[in-house]
Order: structure tokens, then C-alpha cells, then sequence
């Protein structure tokens, strides 16, 4: 049975997943095999599509990209990551997934859609919240890790009005519930700290290897552990049992239907969020300056009429 030849949109489209998969798998690149077999194409037809990476070329940088073949490996080498396709940032990809949902678009199309913005080769899932979760910057952070490179980054934790700039060693990505965190060494503090990726507001790769560090091992259940703010709050038995906190230190029972919480917290403006975000149901016990700044962030979000 003859080969089917793949049409110049299929040839199109291949070329730009294999030269994200290329990119992905860094100077270790991919056997032909792997290629080949991933992308369901023959072996004529990746070299065809490799002739098309490496044409690719960004108009307004100059910067190009090699398809260096090594024995039976693919490497991607050149500026490789200046010229890969668009991709939305978390904020953007909620934007889209909602409005793909909301008009009703045939749900072919919107997964073309979804798979061309959203690839599974850069660490993302075809699902809007796994972008979310991971943020914009995943993919570099990946590669600045594996290398060794110092990076720059703005981030907005809660309690921040705007983006403040960080400079840090990148140590490890970790996942905590439906959230992804940057492990980092703060440079200026000289101290380990967490960055909730989908925080990170832009990343610089600097011209300078990280000074290693060994990470510690600690979870962001124990890094809260060791944070000076807590506070006891008291809520429904049945709202306690279903808190996924990770800085819980403990849940008491208090009378017949109600719990109280012991909570150790990082950001202020988190804590109260999620006070806000309970209508009422919790209370806070051990701190009447909280709770009166409770209710100046509450009066905050009423809207005049």
C-alpha cells in the first residue's frame, strides 16, 4: 500500500511541532525513530519537514534556527527559542478557553485551537487550568534550571501592589495541589524562597551561572510552618474538614457543629481573601487588628451605586 504524503498544511504544521519537541528535549535532542514514530511521518517525510525548520528565521531579530544532525539524533541548535510560535500567557488562555466554550465552537476546531496555543511538548496541558497553574514561564524556567543560568524575574506576591523584581538561582519546580511553585535562591536575601509560578510576571535569563546552592527539602506545608503570622479562626465543622490549606497546624473541635483553625500564613491578603470568600462562615478569634483590617479590605470591594 503506497505512503500517503502529507499536504503542505500537515508538512507545515509537523515542522512547527517537531521543532518544539526538538527545542524541549534540549542538546540531547531525539532520534530519527522518535520523530518519526511520535508524529506518525515517515522518514522522507522528516527530512522534508526538517529542510522546513531550518528555513525559519525571525524577521526582525535575524535569528534562525539549525537542525544539526548527529548520527542518528536531531538537535535543534541557533536561536532557536526567538523565533517559536506564540504562545497566550495563563491569563490570556483562560480568556480563550472561555470564549471558545461560550460561542459554541465545533469542538474539532476548538481543539485545534487549543493544540496549536496550549502544546502538551512544553510541559502544558490541553486543558486551560494546567496553564494556569504552571504560568508563562515554565518551559525557560525548565531549561534555566537543567543549565545552571541566574534569571531575573517580576513577581507580585499578595500583599504586593505591583510587580517588585527578584533576582534568583533557580533550583526545582514543585506541585502543590492544583498549583506549580518556583523553588528559588533569592539573591539579595541570600535565603530560599517559594514563587507561585502563575505570579511570575516576566523572566529574564541573565548572562550568569547560578551560584549552587543544595535545596532544602522542605515542603511549603513546613516552609509556613516556620512563618511568624498565624491565626485561629473558627468556622463550620463540615467547611474545616474540606480546607486544603497547606499551613494548617491544627483543627479543634469547638461545640457541636463548628472547628477552630489554626493557620500560619506568608501573605496577609491571602488569609483574608479566603475569610471573604467564606459569606461569613469563619470568623477570625485571637486578633481584633486583623480582623478590623477584614473589614476595611471587605469595604474595599463594595461597589457604589
Amino acid at each position: 500500500m503506497p505512503v500517503r504524503k502529507l499536504t503542505s498544511e500537515q508538512r507545515l504544521s509537523r515542522a512547527i511541532d517537531i521543532m518544539e519537541a526538538l527545542y524541549a528535549a534540549g542538546e540531547n535532542g531525539m532520534t530519527r525513530d522518535e520523530l518519526c514514530s511520535r508524529f506518525d511521518i515517515t522518514g522522507a517525510s522528516l527530512d522534508e519537514i526538517l529542510e522546513i525548520v531550518s528555513t525559519l528565521a525571525d524577521r526582525e531579530s535575524g535569528a534562525r534556527i539549525i537542525c544539526e544532525r548527529r548520527g542518528e539524533c536531531v538537535v535543534l541548535t541557533g536561536d532557536a527559542g526567538r523565533v517559536l510560535p506564540l504562545r497566550l500567557s495563563a491569563a490570556e488562555g483562560a480568556v480563550l478557553n472561555h470564549e471558545l466554550e461560550s460561542l459554541g465552537i465545533e469542538p474539532q476546531a476548538a481543539a485545534r485551537i487549543r493544540r496549536a496555543l496550549l502544546p502538551k511538548e512544553l510541559g502544558y496541558n490541553q486543558r486551560v487550568f494546567d496553564t494556569v497553574a504552571h504560568g508563562s514561564h515554565w518551559q525557560q524556567l525548565s531549561c534555566a534550571i537543567r543549565d545552571g543560568v541566574r534569571c531575573r524575574i517580576s513577581y507580585r506576591s499578595m500583599d504586593d501592589t505591583q510587580a517588585r523584581e527578584r533576582l534568583v538561582d533557580p533550583l526545582r519546580i514543585t506541585t502543590n495541589g492544583d498549583q506549580t511553585y518556583l523553588i528559588a535562591w533569592d539573591v539579595a536575601v541570600d535565603e530560599q524562597r517559594t514563587y507561585r509560578m502563575d505570579k511570575i510576571e516576566s523572566l529574564t535569563l541573565t548572562d550568569d551561572s547560578v551560584v549552587r546552592h543544595a535545596p532544602e527539602p522542605a515542603t511549603l506545608h513546613d516552609s509556613l510552618a516556620q512563618a511568624e503570622r498565624s491565626a485561629k479562626l473558627l468556622m463550620p465543622r463540615a467547611l474545616a474538614e474540606r480546607l486544603d490549606w497547606p499551613g494548617i497546624m491544627s483543627i479543634e473541635p469547638n461545640g457541636a457543629d463548628s472547628s477552630t483553625v489554626n493557620v500560619r500564613y506568608g501573605s496577609e491578603r491571602w488569609l483574608l481573601s479566603q475569610v471573604i470568600a467564606a459569606g461569613g462562615a469563619i470568623r477570625i478569634l485571637d486578633d481584633p487588628a486583623l480582623s478590623e483590617r477584614l473589614c476595611n479590605m471587605a469595604k474595599s470591594l463594595v461597589c457604589p451605586l
